[in-house]
């Protein structure tokens, strides 16, 4: 008989620990709970979440925290997760840096650092600052479980591999899988960023629960979305959805590095605003700058100062980004759009613009349910997203990563 591997069941102890996960995650997300308050938002019996509690509390995983006011009123004790017992490393990979921090896993920062590099330097050296990095971070905190790198996309999550890399030929045939899957003794978890980036708003974003469904919307030096449904990355079958910075709003627009002409990311990246940019308002970029970032601020501060220029291009690229959120709407059914990255800093001079957009180009009983926000997270969202990668994996198996007593 033919073996079926798509199709898998789930015994007994796999239930159990999809109910420990989700008590788990509940308590990341709302940091004090009575167990009649878990057992409500989980649909089980109080009896079967205070066996459940009970074996978490002797792991350590969470505590009680004294007494709280339940539903009318009622007196009863509350649940708390100890985030801080479980560090998880965060690294962020992209074009001339990489970042490093450590977190917990209810989001809290403990340390960061940023590491530049050439687009022209050598492969193997900047892998091996990266490792050393944290390496020395592993030394410092005995309490870290997991590692999350995030990646540029599109990365081929079966392969290892980052498909393509604008202007960065030589990470195209770098395996990261096979390098730092026996790195060390803790797990690694790999991403592409802006997977890593929806996997941040998701977990540390404050926009409400419940919540089904959640597309981040990356506008920086490259362009493009991440979205999860129902709790669950969209990934695909090559780990690619949800590409759209490579979806084309020109068919006779310019040749992408992918092949494709008039793609997304050719009009809305940094790069692209930034060289018209730098053709128009010369004088912004007479001094010189630390990183494209506050290039692009220079940009939207001009703008904010009445310069009609800079208001002009502002409103350019606001434009395209509502195309892109457009397309997310109609391919993926949000029912929040966030957009981050450095583009993202325009905020309330981009925001105008993009909501007209969508109102005009889609079904108004389909846009006027979509929440479309900027991203207010103060950590870089790529390497929030990184620890987030490692977070999400460990709190959907915490008997087996999470620290216990």
């Amino acid at each position: 008989m033919r073996r079926i591997e798509e199709v898998a069941g789930n015994n007994t102890s796999d239930l159990t620990e999809m109910n420990r996960s989700a008590i788990v995650r509940i308590l990341q997300q709302k940091e004090v709970c009575t167990r009649a308050e878990i057992a409500k938002l989980m649909g089980l019996t109080q009896a079967s979440i205070t066996k459940l509690v009970g074996y978490l509390i002797e792991m350590g995983v969470v505590s009680e925290v004294g007494i709280v006011k339940g539903n009318g009123n009622r007196r009863s004790i509350g649940i708390r997760l100890n985030a801080e017992k479980n560090l998880v490393i965060g690294v962020k990979f992209s074009r001339h840096v990489f970042a490093i921090g450590v977190f917990d896993i209810s989001g809290k920062l403990y340390t960061q650092k940023e590491t530049e590099f050439g687009l022209d330097e050598n492969t193997g050296i900047v892998l091996a600052q990266m490792k050393k990095q944290i390496r020395d971070l592993l030394d410092e905190y005995k309490n870290i479980v997991a590692i999350g790198l995030a990646l540029p996309g599109p990365y081929l999550r079966k392969e290892g591999r980052i498909a393509m890399v604008t202007r960065m030929p030589s990470w195209h045939n770098i395996n990261f899988i096979e390098e730092f899957e026996n790195e060390f003794d803790k797990p690694v978890f790999i991403e592409q960023d802006a997977n890593a980036g929806a996997l941040a708003e998701w977990w540390f974003g404050d926009h409400g629960r419940p919540l089904s469904s959640l597309t981040y919307f990356l506008v920086g030096e490259g362009v493009g979305s991440g979205v999860v449904d129902n709790d669950r990355l969209l990934l695909g079958y090559q780990g690619i959805a949800s590409e759209v910075g490579h979806i084309s709003i020109d068919y006779n627009g310019p040749v992408c590095e992918c092949g494709n002409r008039g793609c997304l990311e050719l009009y809305s990246s940094t790069t692209a605003f930034l060289k018209e940019a730098k053709l128009k308002l010369p004088e912004l970029f007479r001094d010189k700058y630390e990183n494209r970032t506050m290039a692009c601020e220079r940009v939207f501060d001009a703008a904010r100062s009445g310069n009609t220029k800079a208001k002009a291009l502002v409103e350019k690229i606001a434009e395209y980004i509502g195309y892109g959120c457009v397309t997310l709407i109609n391919a993926y059914d949000p029912e929040i759009i966030v957009i981050g990255d450095s583009i993202s800093k325009a905020d309330e001079l981009i925001l105008p613009t993009i909501k007209r957009i969508v109102e005009e180009r889609t079904i108004p009983e389909v846009s006027s349910r979509v929440r479309i926000k900027i991203s207010k997270l103060s950590i870089d969202p790529t390497l929030y997203g990184a620890a987030a990668i490692a977070t999400d994996r460990v709190l959907r198996k915490p008997s087996e990563y999470l620290f216990t007593n």
